[in-house]
């Protein structure tokens, strides 16, 4: 049995076994790796407005601090997928969760705004779990489950969201230094929980069939397809667009909470947590079946309509009610998009290179991560801006209405490359279809 001549799941799950490979174990580890993680980081994230307050730093140095960690990963981030594809996944995955840990226990005793730079830096040198994590779904799934399943990352991303804001704001409130040092903590249940539990994806038994398939041409002529293509260039610019939109509003989300209605930790803990909240709802329990009932194009299509309308409105959240309004549409594009776009990368590409295309996907992300925190945070700190001397544009109008402008962009190459690779959804049709009557599959 090859890697892409699955007919069901159950064939798939077999397959698997061979390599004492279990999907539904490995994807409950995965998320829990996944929940530590984001826990931790989620606990910090809050802290950022006192933390710059405290050592007399500006706002637009929380964004410098964000883009420095993007600009690392941006680095490192293929290095790791690639490292992922020769060592193997569970390897690669221990030292970098290794490293986040190291990175939260110099910041929780840093003493000065470049230490903190420092550990922020550090932790995007190790910032290899979410590709090699992606790469392992990829390893477990098949390419009609895949969209599914890479939502499922959303689960334990948003428990961390719901709960890590919760703690980060009580303990912050305190000290911005004990979520730093609890994060730290977390880091060692992460490791020991990927040694103990987690199966390598791609033992060497493995990775020795796969090379053989390649070189016997087993597949059809496109077995050896480079991840620099057409249909793969298209989704690698959809990843940098979506994700220029969500971290610059991410980014600077705990600033203008705090600027615009002077929200402290615990606020901005509770909005972070009702995020949260949302996204389990849609990635936990609405995702299949919407994908069932309407399709992952439809699906998509509607995403990326519905992220350009709620931007227009973003500018005139005036009061502190209307920010948890509009958490709920923006949650829904969190949870949809990202997993659907990711689900038709790795199908244009080879199973032996899906850790190389996940680390280039983390460098896509990281591009955006290093220039959309310094636009977002840059615009609260001038204010505003004055355009051809007659119009106005406030910080939030500013913000808003580039996430607009980078909407109708998305949405453009999304069409584009639906249109370009109708393939991708040959199977996405409603499920009670009539057959065509006269047609070659008639019913005698």
């Amino acid at each position: 049995m090859t890697e892409k001549k699955f007919l069901n799941k159950q064939e798939h799950a077999k397959y698997l076994e061979k390599y004492n490979i279990h999907a539904n174990r490995a994807m409950l580890t995965i998320i829990l790796s996944i929940l530590v993680d984001v826990f931790g980081y989620s606990m910090v994230l809050p802290l950022l407005p006192s933390i710059v307050k405290d050592f007399g730093a500006s706002d637009f140095f929380v964004g410098i601090l964000i883009s420095s960690n993007a600009f690392t990963a941006m680095i490192f981030g293929p290095i790791w997928g690639k490292l992922s594809d020769k060592y193997g996944r569970k390897r690669i995955l221990m030292i970098s969760q290794a490293g986040t840990g190291l990175s939260f226990l110099i910041l929780a005793t840093s003493n000065s705004v470049y230490i903190i730079m420092f550990s922020r830096i550090l932790d995007g040198v190790f910032g290899g779990q979410i590709p090699v994590i992606r790469a392992y779904i990829s390893d477990i799934t098949t390419p009609k489950t895949r969209a599914s399943e890479m939502s499922k990352i959303m689960v334990g991303h948003v428990v961390g969201m719901i709960i890590g804001p919760i703690i980060g704001g009580f303990l912050g409130a305190i000290n911005w230094r004990y979520p730093a040092i609890l994060a730290s903590i977390l880091s060692i249940l992460a490791i020991t929980l990927t040694l103990k539990v987690l199966i390598e994806s791609m033992p060497k038994d493995r990775v020795a069939d796969i090379k053989l398939r390649l070189s016997t041409n087993e597949n059809n002529s496109d077995n050896n397809r480079s991840i620099w293509n057409k249909e793969v260039n298209l989704r690698f610019v959809q990843i940098f667009l979506l994700f220029m939109i969500t971290v610059m509003v991410n980014s600077s989300f705990p600033l203008f909470l705090d600027n615009r209605y002077g929200a402290g930790p615990s606020v901005i803990g509770s909005v972070m947590s009702v995020a949260g909240f949302v996204v389990l709802i849609y990635a936990g329990f609405l995702m299949k079946p919407m994908l069932r009932k309407f399709g992952e194009k439809r699906v998509l299509i509607f995403g990326f309509i519905l992220l350009i309308v709620i931007f227009l409105f973003f500018p005139y959240l005036t009061e502190l009610w209307m920010v948890y309004v509009f958490i709920v549409p923006f949650a829904f594009c969190m949870s949809v998009i990202p997993p659907l776009i990711q689900s038709n990368l790795t199908k244009a590409i080879d199973q032996d290179k899906q850790g190389v295309a996940s680390g280039w996907t983390t460098n896509f992300q990281s591009i955006s991560q290093i220039i959309a925190p310094l636009v977002s945070t840059g615009f609260l700190e001038i204010g505003g801006l004055v355009v051809f001397s007659i119009f106005f544009f406030n910080s939030y109008q500013l913000i808003g209405f580039t996430a607009v402008i980078l909407g109708i962009a998305l949405l453009i190459v999304g069409i584009i490359d639906l249109k370009s690779h109708p393939h991708l959804y040959a199977r996405d049709e409603p499920k009670n279809k009539e057959i065509v009557k006269g047609g070659p599959n008639k019913l005698q």
